[in-house]
């Protein structure tokens, strides 16, 4: 495995602490959330309590989702609880095509003196 810089070594110590809040926050543990998403307890608890300094992208694919978030920089957060626009992407995700696009249409107005 290649050596990590020290940019990368920080934001993965900010994605592990990140996926644990929302682990946590799910009301369970990794061991039994790995196993809930198919992956091997082994691979999660070994990440989350520091014993690898990484995850695969396969890995992060299985786990974003059940996790509420769309991408990996959504880990890149301070916090995955409270960001604004992971909060903004949830209700967007929930609303039917009419109400995301009738919604887009309002944003598009009330913000285009922003730019």
């Amino acid at each position: 495995m290649p050596q990590l810089s020290e940019e990368d070594i920080e934001k993965w110590e900010r994605r592990r602490r990140n996926i644990r809040i929302l682990i946590t926050a799910l009301d369970t543990d990794p061991t039994n959330f790995a196993t809930s998403v198919g992956i091997s307890p082994n691979t999660l608890t070994k990440f989350v309590y520091g014993k690898t300094p990484t995850l695969s992208s396969r890995t992060l694919d299985l786990i974003l989702p059940p996790l509420g978030l769309a991408s990996v920089d959504q880990l890149d957060t301070d916090n995955p609880l409270t960001d604004p626009r992971i909060r903004l992407q949830k209700i967007i995700t929930n609303l039917d095509g009419v109400e995301q696009e009738r919604l887009a249409q309002e944003l598009e107005v009330r913000f285009s003196d922003k730019k």
